[in-house]
């Protein structure tokens, strides 16, 4: 008799032993399962509110992006000569020669570095002029900068000196070449500047090399180069006077 109640005792403990561990596997699999379905909501509602923005037109990178280089300062006016070598202009509005040609003007005096590397040209014929010929009150077109120093009046460096301007005469444009588009069938060609405007090149346009015995022809209007151009107000052009560029030195004519 005794035997029959350890007997059923064991079976009855081993019984609530089977229960437990039975619902603790049951408790585990609840806990893995309801996670992995907090996992995958946190994943849905993490893919419906990513938004991917979509961008229109062309995507410029780094390099094409870059500020373009500066322009020369166009100035136009009197000048006189001062003591110490330079010059002083007193710079007047509208001072591009024409419509396009000049990024930057300035009005007021302004005072002009002179150096060797200054060309000083007569507008009509592009010919060297000297400094000590430059008469003081005549009107002149200076190409400066585009630096200016902050003192009154500023300081600039002159590129280059357009002088002995007639009365009503439209001067040479200074550029610097971005292309040239040749036609073919017609013989013209189409002359694009740094700055945006265009000029017509037409067959008998004269195209010049400064101060060298070089021939020089419509192939050597290459980009970045700079130049003198003579036009109507049309902008066909009717002479070029190429300038050599760093890398091909002047030859002067003996």
């Amino acid at each position: 008799m005794r035997r029959n109640r350890v007997f059923v005792i064991g079976l009855l403990a081993a019984g609530v032993i089977g229960t437990a561990g039975c619902s603790a596997q049951t408790s585990s699999a609840s806990t893995q399962e309801s996670t992995q379905m907090e996992s995958a909501a946190q994943t849905t509602e993490t893919e419906e509110t990513t938004v991917i923005e979509t961008v229109d037109g062309t995507i410029e990178s780094l390099e094409e992006s870059q500020t373009p280089a500066l322009s020369p300062v166009i100035l136009r006016g009197p000048v006189t000569h001062t003591e110490d070598g330079r010059l002083s202009i007193d710079s007047q509005p509208e001072s591009a020669p024409s419509e396009g040609a000049s990024i930057g003007t300035y009005t007021g005096e302004v005072i002009l570095n002179i150096s060797e590397e200054t060309l000083i040209l007569d507008a009509v014929n592009g010919y060297p002029v000297l400094l000590d010929d430059l008469e003081d009150g005549s009107t002149v077109y200076a190409y400066v900068g585009p630096a200016m120093t902050m003192s009154l009046p500023p300081i600039s460096n002159a590129e280059l000196i357009l002088c002995q301007i007639p009365a009503d005469f439209k001067v040479p444009d200074y550029v610097e070449i971005k292309g040239v588009v040749a036609d073919a069938s017609s013989g013209t060609a189409v002359l694009t500047t740094t700055a945006g405007v265009e000029y017509e090149i037409a067959q008998d346009c004269q195209i010049l090399p400064y101060l060298t015995r070089n021939m020089v022809t419509l192939s050597d209007l290459n980009e970045g180069k700079k130049c003198l151009i003579w036009s109507d107000d049309d902008n066909v052009a009717s002479k070029i006077v190429l300038f050599a560029s760093e890398e091909q030195p002047i030859q002067q004519e003996g």
